[in-house]
């Protein structure tokens, strides 16, 4: 059987291997900090124990005080961690662990005694454990249960340090080897522990393919949808609707390459930016918004009926039209035509939808670009209508929509 000092050396290599690969991990994806707490947590560690296990070779006050609290202070780094991963703040009592070693040591009876001072240890330990277990349980991150299982193994982990804690009390010993029965307790321990590992990494890995999935779904330039995420979303929106209709948006935005070729390339992708920030903005629950070209977006609408989908375009056309966008040289203003193909949702077909809102889109830049038309059979209408409406330059710009998406609606029935 090992004794104590072997066990403190063995742990102290395991955690200070993870602490090494999980910061390394880290200077390779440094937007996941995460990697970096968990690594800066399992490095405290693996210090604080190191200084415990060096007793009668370092004075004592380093070794049992203060390698004492920087192993518990791993707690609050692995506490911080799993927050990072849940993309939240963590909650101050995972400070816990080291301020319960550090009053109870305030007390002379119990900082000389080292059986107390174990108990203390274990106690501070059982509190960080219980602590982590209730910040799985009250995250989101991965499925909840994986986070049951997490916190379930921390706390049977918690309980087997508080049989630890008793025992020390119950023994009182006076060095390490008179603990007869910690290597049997540390060993539940250490099942834990590797337990808790496992299920942290096939978090992590599963985290890792979401990302990976989402970057080739995903525009990189926009963060909308590229042309796969955007099929893969029509095909998802049509399936969970049962009934009702489908309406499918393309945007061109009007003269871009103009754009590139006066302003630049750096101006070209502001507008790009600026206009799918809009239409996220004005994008329904029941929708997809893509980028399926250069300056070509799509958007799916789970929809009543064809006004619907005409209200949604003809509000982001305005809100991009008002939109000052501004260079180097001075501001700009950029404009979309939209073409629109409407479906049932029994009639649904991606590439029929996107051939007729094509034709709808052709439709709109030929009476004078800046518009929306939509096409549903043979019927195509244009909103506004390429004539001059004097009634439409005389009203409230409000109230204009409203009339031309009710107009849409109507000549669409007839």
């Amino acid at each position: 059987m090992i004794d104590v000092k072997t066990a403190f050396l063995l742990w102290v290599i395991q955690a200070g291997t993870l602490a090494v690969l999980l910061i390394a991990i880290w200077l390779h994806a440094r937007d996941q900090r995460h990697f970096l707490w968990f690594g800066v947590g399992f490095g405290l560690q693996a210090l604080g124990l190191g200084m415990v296990g060096l007793r009668d070779q370092i004075p004592d006050f380093i070794s049992i005080q203060v390698g004492n609290v920087i192993s518990l202070l791993g707690f609050i780094c692995w506490g911080t961690a799993l927050c990072a991963f849940d993309g939240r703040r963590p909650p101050p009592y995972v400070a816990a662990p080291a301020v319960i070693w550090i009053l109870a040591n305030l007390v002379p009876a119990l900082r000389t005694e080292m059986g107390y001072r174990m108990a203390i240890y274990d106690v501070a330990a059982a509190a960080g454990l219980v602590t982590l277990g209730i910040i799985a349980l009250t995250g989101t991150f991965s499925t909840r249960r994986y986070r049951i299982m997490l916190a379930i193994v921390w706390f049977l982990q918690a309980g087997s340090c508080l049989v630890f804690a008793y025992i020390s009390t119950r023994l009182m010993p006076r060095s390490f080897n008179e603990m007869t029965l910690a290597v049997a307790v540390s060993i539940v321990g250490l099942i834990c522990f590797v337990t808790a590992i496992t299920l942290i990494a096939k978090m992590m890995m599963d985290r890792s393919e979401e990302r990976l999935q989402e970057l080739v779904r995903t525009d990189p330039l926009t963060g909308a949808f590229n042309r796969r995420g955007f099929t893969e979303a029509y095909l998802g929106l049509v399936d969970t609707s049962p009934s009702g209709a489908i309406g499918l948006i393309i945007f061109d935005l009007d003269h871009f390459k103009q754009v590139n070729d006066v302003y630049g390339h750096q101006v070209g992708d502001a507008v790009l930016l600026e206009f799918a920030a809009i239409c996220k903005s004005l994008l329904p629950q029941r929708a997809a918004f893509g980028r399926t070209g250069g300056e070509e977006f799509a958007a799916v609408l789970a929809i009543n009926e064809a006004r619907d989908a005409a209200l949604f375009a003809e509000t982001v056309r305005l809100a991009l039209a008002e939109r000052e966008i501004r260079t180097d040289t001075g501001t700009i203003y950029v404009t979309t035509s939209i073409g629109i193909a409407i479906a049932t949702i029994a009639n649904a077909d991606l590439d029929r939808m996107m051939a007729q809102a094509d034709s709808a889109l052709y439709a709109a830049k030929a009476q004078g670009r800046n518009r929306t038309a939509v096409k549903s059979g043979a019927t195509v209408v244009t909103v506004p209508p390429a004539r001059n409406d004097s009634v439409d330059d005389q009203a409230d710009r409000q109230v204009a929509i409203l009339k031309r998406i009710a107009a849409v609606g109507n000549n669409l029935d007839n």
